[in-house]
């Protein structure tokens, strides 16, 4: 993140403010996930988006991941 905030390049400025916002609303969703989720929800998240361990997509979670607890915050209640 620092690369991004003291590149000296004028002409990739606005590029590397739209990383750099990015980088915060990730950082956001997370700390709101941390504070407000399940811990296997926030952690999944974490580890995907923040940690590097999952992909671009929905469903590209690390295998260490509770998929049970994930999938059973987002069915109907009976």
């Amino acid at each position: 993140m620092k690369a991004q905030l003291f590149n000296e390049d004028p002409a990739t400025l606005e590029t590397r403010a739209r990383r750099v916002v990015e980088g915060m609303a990730l950082a956001l969703q997370g700390s709101l996930l941390v504070r407000g989720a399940p811990p296997a929800v926030a952690d999944a998240f974490c580890a995907a988006r923040l940690g590097g361990d999952g992909g671009l997509e929905y469903g590209t979670l690390g295998a260490g991941s509770d998929f049970e607890t994930i999938i059973a915050r987002g069915r109907p209640q009976a």
